[in-house]
């Protein structure tokens, strides 16, 4: 089962993601956020905080194929936060993306464990000015759209509130 939750920042696709995984004994939980600044330090501590002991934490900015096959092989369901900053990550080290993201679909596909994937949403807004943001925005929404395809379920959330877009709650 392959779920993505997408939204606008804030929404609560973490804490969605997180409560649809409580049930499971053995989490992995893949962080691609790195610290960059402050204000990204405190939301990446607030996101270690909302996870217990039964989560383990891969922090990995790039290879998002290996991650999945490491966490599917001693984990039971594998919680990916976020493409959002992985496709930035891609940007920043100069990644092909669109090699990783047919790596990362393909692993995703062969891990054989459920995966619950969180992205934003970021075309839904007035087209940037700025070329390197349009390539951002162009590479997501890419990433997103293949995402949602392979997708059993794909969640919107909306002020906290779950709205589900693809498949069965």
């Amino acid at each position: 089962m392959i779920t993505l939750i997408t939204g606008g920042a804030g929404t609560g696709k973490t804490s969605y993601a997180l409560k649809l995984a409580e049930k499971y004994s053995k989490k992995a939980y893949i962080a691609t956020a790195e610290v960059t600044d402050s204000e990204m330090g405190l939301k990446i501590e607030k996101h270690r905080q909302e996870r217990d002991e039964t989560h383990t934490t891969y922090e990995e900015p790039l290879e998002l194929d290996e991650a999945l096959t490491e966490a599917a092989e001693e984990n039971d369901i594998i919680v990916l936060d976020c493409l959002t900053f992985w496709i930035n990550n891609l940007l920043y080290y100069k990644k092909p993306a669109a090699e990783y993201t047919e790596r990362f679909l393909r692993a995703l596909k062969n891990c054989g464990k459920p995966v619950i994937i969180i992205t934003n949403e970021v075309s839904t807004g007035v087209v940037p000015a700025e070329k390197l943001t349009r390539e951002y925005v162009r590479l997501t929404a890419a990433a997103n759209r293949q995402t949602a395809d392979e997708a059993d379920r794909v969640i919107l959330m909306v002020a906290g509130q779950p709205l589900y877009v693809k498949g069965e709650k």
